[in-house]
């Protein structure tokens, strides 16, 4: 029996026209349509009238106009039906031959985005994007644009719409600039706080127990740098890359054991991190409030040591491990108190090779303060006072103190030689006014001014006591804690605040977002979140690469995975081809390298089969108020339909 291909038939809907005397019959249109941005709807722009029903009857045998016919030549060979799902053809002879569909094939490349996407789904980001952004298919697009951002490595968008014509996506259409800039400026302050609060049920949901019995997230900021002076954001302040120009505060707090997001800020450039913590405790009481009370630590540096952090987080529940600022004289006290226990050779940890000691101390805040009133401070709770002497890091201190102090006595010592030796040949005497006009260039003679003293003819002499006093604290570091009161527990949860500076490492560096390249605060919210979404998934995929490693089926492989970077592995997998046609999609044959990148990757290889359903066409009854760009295309999103 022989094939012939079906027709490919245009867009229709039903009408019905007629009155009761005459009978009603129903008619077969075309017609166009186009998203109005005003009224927020579909509106048609032209119908035309193609044939009719034969019979009267809704369903049933197509009569076609015959400039419709002359259009459609191939129609010749078939009988059109009217049927519920829109057009049906069968051909005039069924006996000798049989309808095929038409054979549409397009190819794209998709090895990298099936990985990228099928890890938003382990990590719980399509889940959250989903429930909050599922309205006109929003998830699909800003999911997209993060598969974007990571294989091209840039946030500027300006290439997108050429890129999704050749890279298999969740959203398989294409999006302009203007597209791109709604999309971007649909997405509000409460639609971020929504998903970092579904991202956090996600995380109850999937590690349980196991997650809510001990948290340990790092905290931490860095600065995005701007041109831009439309941007409400956009500061002088400390450039932490050294930039000369205006600059916008990124906060990010991730899960330390994994590396897993949980909240991502942007605030003004011209705020300090010590001032965030209060307006951060509140972001998280939304985010973590209706969840399971959690056992949450939150651990941080320096940037945010202050009486009222503390006193914000004890308040409001939240446990902390702190690193604390030497400078503040509380601590020095503690220090003080323990320095003999703490530079004691019992107190040596073979393991971390320093010693370490911790004591309690009673710390006095305020319950209930009120603005404009001084604290009140009565209640109490223990705070443990954590306590590491490096001894090589004090020997270093101490060794580059004297010897800058060396440095600098010489020379001094050789100019005043030089004064008296003038004086002599000019049979004067030194005076004390002649001593005090002998200077050295500014950093030396600042050695010279605090960390010597003078003998009686003028010359420097070091004080020992003075560097001894100047180096006190060298190689000393203090964490406090509320519930942590194990020092070397207390270490390694501080040391691992390492996941947030991979985070930042991996957010400007690896893929290039250390410009805001945004002109309007409208706009800008969306596109931090695809770029937060991004980073995120790019470090959660190069960690399971690390962990890889480690094991024993990778020292099988052949293939060193660590001697490649990321992106040399994304853009590998992205040579991956997917065919996808008429009754569906499948993928290139995976072998070699790329089955080994998807095993370290923790990825499931894409091999088999996926069928789809067409898109159901507008019929009688149905509404074409969707606008056609925001229509899902089926044949480009994931198969397992709770990854995106």
């Amino acid at each position: 029996m022989a094939q012939i291909e079906a027709p490919k038939l245009p867009r229709a809907k039903l009408g019905i026209a007629g009155n009761k005397k005459s009978g009603f019959y129903y008619y077969v249109q075309t017609y166009t349509h186009h998203y109005d941005p005003v009224k927020k709807r579909s509106v048609r722009d032209s119908q035309k009238t193609i044939g009719k029903v034969l019979g009267g009857e809704k369903y049933g045998k197509i009569e076609f106009k015959q400039f419709f016919l002359d259009e459609h030549p191939e129609l010749e060979n078939f009988d059109v039906f009217w049927t519920a799902d829109g057009f049906e053809v069968k051909t005039v002879d069924e006996d000798n031959l049989s309808v095929v569909p038409p054979a549409f094939i397009e190819k794209r490349m998709a090895g990298a985005s099936w990985a990228l996407q099928k890890a938003m789904g382990q990590m719980g980001v399509g889940s959250a994007l989903k429930s909050v952004f599922n309205k006109y298919h929003r998830h699909l697009k800003l999911a997209s644009i993060a598969i974007y951002m990571i294989i091209r490595q840039s946030n500027v968008l300006h290439n997108y719409e050429p890129f999704s014509k050749m890279i298999w996506l969740p959203w398989g259409k294409s999006l302009n600039d203007g597209q791109i800039h709604h999309l971007f400026s649909s997405v509000t302050n409460d639609d971020l706080m929504n998903f970092y609060k579904a991202l956090h049920g996600f995380y109850l949901d999937k590690f349980g127990n196991i997650f809510s019995d001990r948290v340990f997230v790092a905290l931490d900021s860095t600065s995005i740098s701007t041109y831009s002076g439309k941007l409400s954001n956009g500061e002088w302040g400390h450039n932490k890359d050294g930039d000369s120009i205006r600059q916008i505060n990124y906060l990010h707090i991730c899960d330390e054991a994994t590396g897993l997001p949980i909240y991502g800020k942007l605030y003004k450039g011209n705020v300090v991190d010590v001032s965030t913590v209060q307006n951060l405790i509140a972001d998280l009481a939304i985010i973590m409030g209706t969840q399971k009370k959690l056992n949450l630590t939150v651990v941080t540096d320096r940037g945010y040591d202050s009486d009222d952090n503390l006193q914000d987080f004890v308040r409001n529940g939240f446990n902390f491990l702190q690193r604390s600022c030497m400078k503040s004289k509380w601590i020095q006290d503690v220090v003080e108190q323990n320095r003999a226990k703490l530079v004691d050779d019992n107190s040596y940890d073979s393991y971390s090779k320093q010693h370490m000691y911790t004591t309690s101390v009673e710390y006095y805040y305020d319950s209930f303060p009120v603005d404009g009133k001084k604290k009140s401070n009565r209640d109490v709770i223990n705070i443990y006072v954590h306590m590491y002497f490096d001894e090589d890091i004090y020997h270093n201190a101490r060794s580059v103190a004297k010897k800058n102090t060396v440095d600098s006595r010489d020379e001094y010592n050789e100019k005043i030689r030089n004064l008296y030796a003038t004086a002599k040949k000019d049979n004067t005497k030194v005076t004390p006014e002649m001593l005090s006009k002998v200077k050295l260039k500014k950093g030396m003679q600042e050695f010279i001014d605090s960390y010597c003293k003078f003998d009686s003819e003028g010359y420097a002499v070091i004080d020992s006591a003075a560097i001894d006093e100047h180096v006190k604290y060298a190689g000393i570091m203090v964490l406090l804690s509320d519930n942590v009161s194990d020092p070397r527990e207390a270490l390694f949860g501080y040391n691992c605040r390492r996941r947030v500076e991979e985070h930042f490492q991996t957010f400007k560096d690896h893929l290039n977002f250390n410009r805001a390249y945004a002109s309007s605060d409208k706009a800008f919210k969306g596109k931090f979140l695809c770029q937060f979404i991004a980073a995120s998934l790019y470090m959660f995929l190069e960690r399971r690469i690390k962990e890889y490693e480690a094991t024993d089926a990778a020292r099988k492989d052949k293939i060193k995975l660590t001697n490649k970077s990321m992106s040399r592995i994304i853009d590998d997998l992205n040579t991956i081809m997917l065919t996808s046609y008429k009754g569906g999609y499948f993928f290139d044959e995976v072998c070699g390298k790329y089955r080994t990148y998807f095993n370290a990757l923790g990825i499931e290889v894409p091999e088999a089969k996926h069928d789809y359903k067409d898109q159901v066409n507008i019929a009688d009854g149905a509404t074409d108020a969707d606008p056609d760009y925001e229509a899902e295309d089926s044949a480009m999103t994931l198969a397992s339909g709770e990854e995106i």
